[in-house]
């Protein structure tokens, strides 16, 4: 074969791998919703207001026992207007006689829940109920890409969950919120630099009817990412062959303005060279990214907490879970009261300006001091510690949250709280903050590592 037909071959060959990695592919916008990109932007909140909110911002609750839904978050927190929020941005429907002919959403990114649902227009009917959010409910009715699923028809559906004809869905949480609805087709657009019309899929979402959702308002609903048959990620695994990647811009105090990036699917997921590989360990019956942590330092010094208190123990006990819908980190009580006992004892040896104060909404352990302020001075960083030698190291402003109050003091807490939930420990989104994490489904492995998250990796 000569020379000039090899190279054809080799042209076709970079040319098809090209058009592969370009066909698997989808990115979706991330925005944070005190970003100046969100349509919840309030342009008169100080940093000072904004921490205020985050701090009150609502702790992990657990959803009714009795629900029928098999694919559900067990625990999470209640879905609330919450500053530690990233919102997915999607545009969604077929509606003729408008420009554009999709209406535009903005749903609660959560990798701890199991599928998409969204208010739609029904739920203003008499005897259903809405809750507030920006801009109306979805007008499902317009929509000629909107297509129900019948009763007991399809793999997503729960047999005999049904509302009339159609396959329903069911979200029930311990204090009194839910959404109740019709499980449908229906087609969500995304932008796309490659294609001039962007990027179509199909999916299954939830088209909520009766809803109810305390202090939650805002957002239309919830883009699940778990492990679930219902969420998005595998939904579209022909887009994303079971891959997704994001990188959480941190909180500081011009960070919220700026706090905007981008989910990854398939291809547009970065490469994983030189990142940690971590196993997702997989529980029947429970579709969230449980990880093996084994223990934690301070600045670098282990703490030797025991495995036994990150230990899964039974049907959603125990074990320690990766979840963007949680906005700090809680662990173990056993497991914190040692955290906690030793950063009070590093930090009244490494700056005794800090006194110590009531906790503040969600968090447990608070400071304050006179000035000179000192910020992240003096604070120490947080690892954690995976099996296999693995390690999460949290640099001092992803640990602490600092801000300065109008009466003249610095407050500082830490951004690590206990809970009683059965003992399980949830790393939320405020200590993945710059870092990068690449899912891989298939082959159920985590990779994470350092990144510059302003920078959209």
């Amino acid at each position: 074969m000569s020379s000039f037909s090899w190279h054809l071959i080799i042209l076709f060959l970079v040319l098809w791998i090209h058009l592969v990695e370009k066909c698997n592919s989808l990115s979706i916008d991330l925005i944070h919703h005190h970003s100046l990109k969100s349509p919840f932007y309030e342009p008169n909140l100080t940093h000072s207001d904004m921490i205020q909110r985050l701090l009150l911002s609502s702790r992990p609750r657990r959803i009714s026992s009795n629900n029928t839904l098999l694919d559900m978050k067990v625990i999470r927190p209640v879905l609330k207007q919450s500053p530690a929020a990233y919102l997915a941005k999607i545009n969604l429907g077929t509606i003729s006689g408008q420009q554009p002919t999709y209406k535009e959403y903005h749903l609660l990114f959560d990798t701890g829940s199991g599928m998409i649902w969204l208010q739609c227009e029904d739920c203003a009917k008499p005897g259903n109920r809405c809750f507030q959010q920006n801009g109306v409910p979805y007008p499902n009715r317009r929509s000629s890409s909107y297509e129900p699923l019948p009763c007991d028809q399809h793999q997503l559906c729960i047999v005999g969950q049904c509302i009339g004809t159609h396959c329903s869905y069911s979200v029930k949480y311990d204090d009194g919120s839910y959404s109740i609805g019709i499980l449908a087709f229906e087609t969500l657009k995304f932008e796309s630099s490659h294609q001039q019309r962007g990027e179509m899929v199909r999916v299954v979402i939830g088209c909520g009817h009766q809803n109810e959702m305390e202090d939650f308002t805002g957002e239309a609903g919830v883009f699940g990412m778990s492990l679930g048959t219902r969420s998005f990620v595998n939904q579209v695994t022909g887009s994303s062959q079971g891959r997704f990647s994001y990188c959480l811009p941190p909180l500081t105090s011009d960070g919220f303005q700026q706090a905007s990036t981008v989910l990854r699917f398939g291809f547009d997921a970065p490469r994983i060279t030189g990142l940690h590989r971590l196993s997702i360990q997989e529980y029947a019956g429970e579709p969230f990214y449980y990880v093996d942590l084994q223990d934690i330092s301070i600045n670098r010094r282990r703490l030797n907490i025991p495995s036994a208190f990150f230990a899964k123990t039974g049907l959603n006990k125990g074990g320690c879970i990766i979840d963007t819908g949680t906005g700090f980190t809680f662990i173990s009580r056993p497991a914190y009261n040692i955290l906690k006992q030793q950063i009070i004892q590093h930090l009244a040896t490494a700056d005794s300006s800090l006194q110590i104060e009531r906790g503040r909404g969600q968090v447990d352990l608070c400071y304050r001091r006179n000035p000179p302020f000192k910020g992240y001075n003096h604070l120490p960083t947080v690892t954690f510690h995976f099996a296999g030698g693995v390690n999460l190291m949290l640099q001092r402003d992803i640990v602490f949250v600092v801000w300065e109050d109008n009466r003249g003091k610095e407050h500082v807490c830490m951004g690590i709280s206990p809970t009683d939930e059965d003992n399980v420990s949830i790393i939320g989104a405020q200590s993945q903050a710059n870092h990068v994490f690449v899912f891989n489904l298939p082959a159920r492995v985590l990779y994470f590592g350092p990144r510059n998250c302003a920078r959209n990796p």
